[in-house]
């Protein structure tokens, strides 16, 4: 009687088990997740590169980040959106005087167009980064044959040029450059770097 009942019992969840099955079958693909979109950012975080001479306090919290070979110094990014930040020994003098930082900004501007005529200026200012010396252009170019909306700031200090080369799709830039990418430069601490 009792392998009777098991009989039964297996002949009665088998056809729950085939419509179980069935079940999954003829069901659309679900979509593939975003991976592009820049993602939010979940707050900020001290992040502290002395080698270089850098402190990010109010790095993107929940961005990856990438450590690089100099002058390249570390990438920070989620989505399509990229912070790459790099330090450049210089041996001639730095740019200080309104009229350095102008010639320096137009000498910029000009190595972008030559890298890359879809470049457009959309914007320039001299700047103080803490305390130091420095210009940022805004500008739309074309990276990885993609559009981007860039925002650059080249910080002069320490005998080395500092870059922070932020850039994101157009659509994204706004949001994550009031979230992570201007809040990153204007909480940058400048030191002398610990090693050249």
């Amino acid at each position: 009687m009792t392998a009777s009942r098991s009989a039964r019992r297996s002949l009665c969840t088998l056809p729950l088990l085939l419509a179980l099955v069935a079940s999954g079958c003829g069901k659309e693909r679900q979509p593939s997740p975003d991976v592009k979109t820049p993602g939010p950012v979940y707050g900020s975080e001290n992040v502290r590169y002395p080698a270089a001479g850098l402190e990010f306090p109010q790095a993107p919290s929940g961005w990856s980040r990438s450590l690089a070979a100099a002058p390249a110094i570390v990438t920070i990014a989620t989505g399509e959106a990229t912070i790459g930040i790099f330090r450049y020994p210089r041996t001639e003098a730095l740019p200080k005087t309104k009229k350095d930082l102008d010639n320096a900004a137009t000498a910029l501007i000009a190595a972008a167009k030559a890298r890359d005529p879809s470049f457009t200026e959309l914007k320039r200012a001299r700047l103080k980064v803490d305390g130091q010396p420095a210009v940022q252009i805004r500008g739309t170019e074309t990276i990885a044959g993609k559009p981007r909306t860039v925002r650059t700031t080249h910080i002069y200090a320490f005998g080395g040029e500092i870059v922070v080369d932020a850039y994101a799709p157009e659509k994204d830039f706004r949001r994550v450059d009031t979230q992570a990418f201007r809040p990153l430069v204007a909480s940058m601490k400048i030191t002398a770097p610990t090693s050249p």
